[in-house]
């Protein structure tokens, strides 16, 4: 593992893996937690849960071109792990291609030990904009299954 291209971080979600695993693959519950701040929205236009299907989300200010991710499942565990690959675009720009996702999700005493390992970024630079995103993505994670 390249620590300049690679990002992990671990997060405790007080909830089960199965929800969690759920905020993941379904698209009620991504355009809830997939979006790039307060204000911001989401729309899941491709969402074909199983290994070999593929995924699209559009995420942003209203009123602005969106960030547009794509990608596809590469492994599929409920409700222990996914693995997929991600591919994000701004404004038919590409910031990055083909990177790996995988989320670890680990049963702790009804709590989820969420274990998110980003891989393959083309540079540092690029793994650090990631890193600005995804807390905000988990923490969304966090407040919509407490909620619920």
């Amino acid at each position: 593992m390249n620590d300049d291209t690679t990002l992990r971080l671990e997060r405790i979600i007080d909830a089960s893996p199965d929800s969690v695993f759920a905020a993941w693959t379904t698209r009620e519950a991504m355009e809830a937690w997939y979006r790039d701040g307060d204000g911001a929205v989401a729309r899941v236009t491709e969402l074909d849960v199983r290994v070999g299907g593929r995924y699209r989300v559009e995420f942003g200010p209203p009123g602005e071109p969106p960030f547009v991710e794509v990608g596809e499942f590469l492994e599929l565990d409920p409700p222990r792990r996914l693995v997929m690959t991600e591919t994000l675009m701004s404004d038919r720009q590409t910031m990055w291609a083909e990177t790996k996702v995988t989320v670890e999700l680990h049963d702790q005493n009804g709590k989820t030990r969420c274990v998110l390992t980003h891989e393959g970024f083309p540079d540092r630079d690029r793994r650090d904009g990631a890193l600005g995103g995804w807390p905000g993505f988990l923490d969304r994670i966090e407040l919509l299954l407490s909620t619920r």
